[in-house]
């Protein structure tokens, strides 16, 4: 639980940091900054980003896995991973209805009609393809022998998930903090509920 309270607090520090002005101020530097970097080679590449901490293409990758798990009858494995991302989704919507911070004042190469705190790509990014990768390291073989591999995968995932956001005109910069904080406290949640209370057991 230690890790879910360090990111939970990290996340209401943030929180508190998008009302204070000078926060304010930087974030719309960075916001500003990210826009003038884009290029084309660049735009195609991180609207592909985005389009991985998409909701729809998470659903997508659930499905994957419980046919994956359900080869390896362990199909039960997979509860826990729909139970986050209800969960998830469920609190992101709600913190942005409550928060209702505006987008970034840039041009948006992605159409959103959503409120801006927390992204929820990066929550997305953040709580559920790490939880996904933990479920495939206990319980498929393929993934265990090439660990380090999935590791740094769905670490670096997650992190151009999060920058895509902020070049693409669509988060500031402490709204991605904010997301990846949140998005890690219930992976870790998750994660210690998956090792206290398994649905199925190891190999």
């Amino acid at each position: 639980m230690r890790n879910t309270l360090i990111f939970t607090a990290l996340f209401l520090v943030m929180a508190a940091l998008i009302r204070v002005p000078a926060v304010q101020l930087i974030d719309v530097y960075i916001a500003k900054a990210a826009a003038a970097l884009r290029q084309p080679l660049l735009t195609p590449f991180f609207k592909a980003m985005t389009g991985i901490g998409s909701s729809g293409l998470l659903l997508t990758v659930m499905l994957v896995l419980t046919l994956l798990l359900a080869y390896r009858k362990k199909a039960a494995a997979s509860l826990y991973v729909y139970l986050l991302f209800l969960l998830e989704r469920t609190v992101n919507e709600g913190l942005k209805d409550w928060i209702s911070r505006p987008r970034p004042e840039v041009s948006h190469l992605v159409h959103e009609t959503s409120f801006s705190f927390p992204s929820g790509h990066s929550m997305n990014a953040a709580s559920m393809y790490p939880f996904i990768a933990y479920i495939l390291l206990l319980h498929i073989p393929f993934s265990k022998k090439h660990r380090t591999a999935v590791l740094v995968w769905t670490g670096l995932v997650t992190i151009l998930i999060g920058i895509s956001r902020i070049y693409l005109g669509v988060h500031y910069t402490t709204d991605v903090i904010a997301g990846f904080s949140l998005g890690l406290a219930l992976f870790f949640l998750f994660k210690k509920i998956g090792e206290n209370y398994p649905l199925v057991r190891q190999n």
